[in-house]
């Protein structure tokens, strides 16, 4: 009953660390280097010239002709085949491109990741080949501009839920597509949709209907689709977001992709590679921020000192680039992960969405405190900037939901072990094989512990830090699999603890194989501005990740749910002095 799982992650669950997908850490080669810098030149000569960020924010709209001017760099068609017209990048050139956008304007970045992140990601992961060659050319070259259509009004994280129908017709060549899409990114200017709907099965063997998901490609202009008025929102407010009403809309059979009922399938794909560049957009978004906080606390004066000499902002200023870095870090290696084709990646690139989101929520707020007052006020572009970077927490599976899937996901692998091991058990000639197996792993673990023996010797600490925390945070999973069983799905509470757990096991893990690689490069005297950033973040996620393995035993759970349960009876906090 040896672990099998080909996932970085999911092999963590089981308290192993899977070295040979940690090491060594990923490097672009020199002509990736040189022609996505190119790019990157390009696109901030583009920003320059018509990239008008406070300007569409006032009038909460941008110009429809920015996607033309994007579209001559390439940017409609980053990872697009060459063949299709597209410039042919894989994942990690693509997250560094778009790393470079949201550090110029928040709305353009999602506007085109919207285009192709998801919009038309579905064509390219599971579309035909006559697929391929019909659509990619025309949303490569930005003829065409693709949304994402999955949100309902009753259906956000719960895709299942969905209440779109697509019927298929008595000579079964065309569907008809009924039904209503909420807060569709590009849906005001689109030209191609992916739209997923409910579509009718039968069972082959008894012959009962169901219901499954089916991804179904809508291109425009097509009778009866209608696109309501825009919305207005907090932030990213110059992007495009429209609902989008489906009423008895034809969609010729041919424009199913990745095939009937394998629509969720096809959506979870496109959203495991999406939240790649949520994770870049972080990351390029708290760079740029960061600069405007280091170059504030260098030049303001307060007391007859700059107030980066003061102990609060060096602290601040120290733990957001920590952060930032291991962010970075956690981003290229899961890049890194999908490039390789045949990795599971989706645990980690959940994990790399939630902490990016989080880290650029945390490094835009603590910018303002820094700025002070300027800070919030709208001559700055700096309260935009956190009205921009809220949403990313809410995009493509808010935070919550992603937890729970990395925390259920990673678990799943040891509940099978632990349910396949109580049925051997109960055939204890069958299951001598299975059950000894298991045995042999788990004196293995409690004997020698896990190995991490690629790290350099500059980071010995860290790494027996992860390897100290691999055991216990296999142990654990299996303490709660045992006490919960099948209702584990359930108990978010204990979800959340495991995976803000196991988002730190990554982030470390990635911060000692990039620093490793750094060290082995320039040396460690040319590496101890790393070395300190890897330190201190394990410092922190040290002290957090021990207060969770505590909590799982020792916590106020019955209260917060006491106290929930009486919220939600008043309908609010009925306290006042008044009546006391």
């Amino acid at each position: 009953m040896a672990v099998t799982t080909n996932s970085l992650m999911k092999s963590m669950f089981f308290g192993e660390i899977r070295e040979d997908l940690l090491f060594p850490y990923p490097a672009m080669t020199q002509e990736t280097v040189e022609t996505v810098g190119m790019v990157v030149d390009s696109v901030q000569k583009f920003a320059k010239d018509h990239v008008r960020a406070t300007e569409w924010d006032d009038k909460g709209a941008m110009p429809r002709e920015i996607l033309n001017y994007a579209a001559e760099l390439g940017l409609m068609g980053l990872a697009v085949p060459e063949e299709f017209g597209g410039l042919g990048f894989k994942q990690g050139a693509y997250s560094r491109i778009f790393q470079e956008l949201a550090g110029i304007d928040g709305a353009l970045a999602v506007t085109l990741g919207a285009h192709q992140s998801i919009g038309y990601k579905a064509v390219l992961l599971f579309g035909s080949d006559e697929q391929k060659k019909r659509w990619l050319p025309k949303l490569a070259s930005g003829e065409w501009v693709a949304c994402y259509c999955l949100t309902e009004p009753g259906s956000g994280s719960d895709a299942a839920s969905i209440k779109t129908k697509a019927t298929l017709s008595p000579d079964g060549r065309y569907y008809t597509l009924t039904g209503n899409k909420l807060w569709i990114t590009n849906g005001g200017i689109a030209n191609f949709m992916t739209v997923f709907a409910k579509t009718e099965a039968v069972d082959k063997k008894t012959g009962e209907k169901t219901e499954k998901v089916t991804c179904l490609a809508v291109e425009l202009p097509t009778e009866g689709v209608s696109v309501g008025p825009a919305e207005h929102k907090l932030g990213i407010r110059a992007s495009w977001t429209n609902a989008i009403h489906f009423d008895n809309v034809r969609v010729p059979v041919e424009n199913v992709v990745g095939g009937d009922g394998q629509g969720f399938k096809v959506a979870m794909g496109v959203l495991n590679h999406g939240r790649m560049g949520l994770g870049a957009g972080g990351v390029g978004g708290a760079k740029k921020i960061f600069e405007a906080a280091v170059l504030h606390a260098n030049e303001r004066v307060q007391f007859k000192k700059k107030i980066g000499e003061f102990g609060m902002i060096k602290e601040k200023i120290g733990r957001m680039m920590s952060n930032i870095y291991a962010a970075e870090s956690m981003v290229y290696m899961t890049t890194s992960l999908i490039d390789r084709g045949d990795i599971d990646y989706s645990l980690e690139s959940a994990i790399a969405k939630v902490f990016s989101s989080e880290m650029l929520w945390e490094v835009v707020d603590e910018n303002i405190q820094i700025w002070g007052g300027l800070g919030y006020m709208k001559e700055y572009p700096y309260e935009k900037a956190l009205r921009d970077a809220r949403i990313n927490r809410i995009f493509e599976g808010t935070n919550e939901i992603l937890r729970a899937f990395v925390a259920l996901s990673g678990m799943q692998g040891p509940g099978q072990e632990l349910a396949g091991l109580a049925d051997a058990i109960k055939h204890p000639l069958k299951g001598l094989g299975p059950v000894s197996d298991f045995a042999i792993r788990k004196v293995r673990q409690r004997v020698f512990g896990a190995s991490m023996e690629k790290a350099h010797p500059s980071l010995k600490k860290e790494a027996a830090m992860i390897e100290e925390f691999a055991v216990e945070f296999a142990t654990n999973v299996e303490v709660l699999l045992r006490r919960h069983g099948k209702s584990i799905h359930l108990m978010q509470f204990a979800q959340k603890r495991i995976a803000d757990i196991a988002i730190d096991l990554y982030a470390m893990m990635c911060l000692v194989s990039r620093v490793t690689g750094q060290v082995q490069k320039h040396g460690v005297e040319k590496c101890d501005l790393e070395i300190a950033l890897a330190r201190s973040f394990f410092h922190r996620a040290g002290v957090r990740i021990r207060n969770n393995f505590v909590a799982i035993d020792r916590n106020d759970d019955e209260l917060m749910k006491f106290i929930a349960e009486k919220a939600y009876e008043q309908g609010g906090c009925q306290f006042d002095i008044l009546k006391d």
